[in-house]
């Protein structure tokens, strides 16, 4: 008897190691083909894979791996909820080339240099004098809603609102009544817009108005649609989301190679309308283009964004006339504040099949969007020929709109 109970004892010892042995180790792996289906390389492409796919256990550990080398990953929350949804990696691909990758758990993963970037910063130890934020610091959150009688120029945000970055190009969103889109051209590729924002010159203003070593905002939007800006279209008439009963602006994604927000606003008036409006979006690594996506539920079917019109610049457009192709309008030119002879492309990526019209006003080129299952989706993207390395005139622009329109017309292929 006492043996079999000595047996017994192993072998419940050896079962529990065999379990927890098993439960340590990080042999989880999952094969992904990514396929380019086009006669041109692209690199820096984010794949997203939704989590659901995975049998892992332990998400943080993801890793994903081309021949045995780590390359760039990083996990997405994509529903606003606090928690991860997504796993993305970054990936180059030769034209029609296909990639094997691994996905598997990593006890080391690797750190990799920031690439996206978004924030949202407010005003601390400050003292309210007249409507303006005086004196104090700004601290990143990340979440905020905008405060009672908040107005622009008042000091209360850095860069008066969010602000999202690529190692390309910057941009920023007014949480005030403008709620309008604005670019910062940059000169490195670094991620700047941390230490933007901090100062002011002699004369009060902002120093990012002003060329620094890393660039500086280039593009004036007055009242115009911007670069991208969202707003309703009534009775012929652009009407921005400028009336609302409250605005929430959250970060979701912090880089490494996705960055992203949303926006929330509480009781958007527009025309006879009153509802509620979510936005989102998103930049990656080694990219231009900002997705914007917005969520709505009204009677209302006209919704619009656009480009700020400005002397000295052409209007191009695509036209492929297929019931679900992406298309573009952009203007190529001088519109910089940078310099007199400065040259900005400014575009708008949009899928036909929400497409109502173009049209323009005084200030703006105008794409009119109806939304599908009560969504509108659309991209834009900003080049200055100041960038290192980059876009430095009408022909190479025109070349990247074109492989762009192919890129979003053409996905690469997921296999899993």
């Amino acid at each position: 008897m006492f043996w079999r109970d000595e047996i017994k004892r192993v072998i419940s010892l050896l079962l529990f190691l065999v379990i927890v042995f098993a439960g340590c180790r990080s042999n989880y792996e999952k094969v992904v083909k990514v396929k380019n289906n086009l006669g041109f390389e692209r690199k820096d492409v984010v794949i997203k894979i939704n989590l659901d796919e995975f049998a892992s256990s332990h998400n943080e550990k993801l890793s994903a791996f081309i021949d045995g080398k780590e390359i760039p990953s990083q996990l997405v929350d994509n529903y606003s909820d606090g928690q991860s949804d997504l796993f993305a990696f970054l990936i180059e691909l030769k034209a029609n080339e296909e990639k094997t990758v691994i996905i598997k758990e990593n006890e080391n993963k690797k750190m990799f240099p920031q690439r996206a970037h978004a924030e949202v910063s407010e005003k601390r130890d400050y003292k309210l004098v007249n409507g303006v934020y005086t004196e104090g610091h700004f601290e990143s959150v990340k979440s905020t809603t905008t405060p009672p009688g908040h107005i622009d120029h008042n000091f209360y945000y850095k860069m008066e609102g969010s602000a999202w970055e690529s190692d390309k190009v910057g941009y920023r969103l007014y949480l005030d009544w403008r709620n309008s889109t604005d670019i910062f051209g940059k000169k490195v590729p670094d991620i700047v817009l941390p230490t933007v924002g901090h100062d002011k010159d002699a004369e009060g203003h902002d120093t990012y108005h002003s060329m620094a070593d890393w660039g500086m905002d280039i593009f004036k939007v007055g009242n115009s649609l911007g670069i991208g800006t969202f707003a309703a279209y009534v009775g012929g008439k652009v009407e921005k989301v400028s009336k609302t009963d409250s605005t929430i602006c959250t970060i979701l994604n912090d880089g490494p190679i996705l960055a992203s927000l949303n926006i929330k606003y509480f009781g958007w008036n527009f025309g006879k309308e009153k509802t509620d409006l979510k936005s989102y979006l998103e930049i990656t690594a080694g990219s231009r283009l900002t997705h914007y996506s917005h969520s709505i539920s009204t009677a209302h079917k006209e919704f619009c964004t656009g480009l700020a019109k400005h002397k000295n610049t052409e209007f191009i457009k695509s036209d492929n006339n297929s019931a679900n192709a992406w298309n573009y309008i952009a203007l190529w030119g001088k519109q910089s504040l940078a310099g007199d002879n400065d040259e900005v492309g400014i575009a708008l990526f949009y899928n036909n099949n929400q497409l109502l019209k173009l049209t323009e006003d005084d200030l703006s080129q105008i794409v009119v969007l109806h939304p599908n299952e009560n969504k509108i989706d659309y991209y834009f993207a900003a080049c200055w020929d100041q960038e290192k390395n980059g876009i430095k005139n009408l022909n190479e622009f025109k070349n990247y709109l074109n492989r762009t329109v192919a890129k979003l017309n053409n996905p690469v292929i997921i296999k899993l």
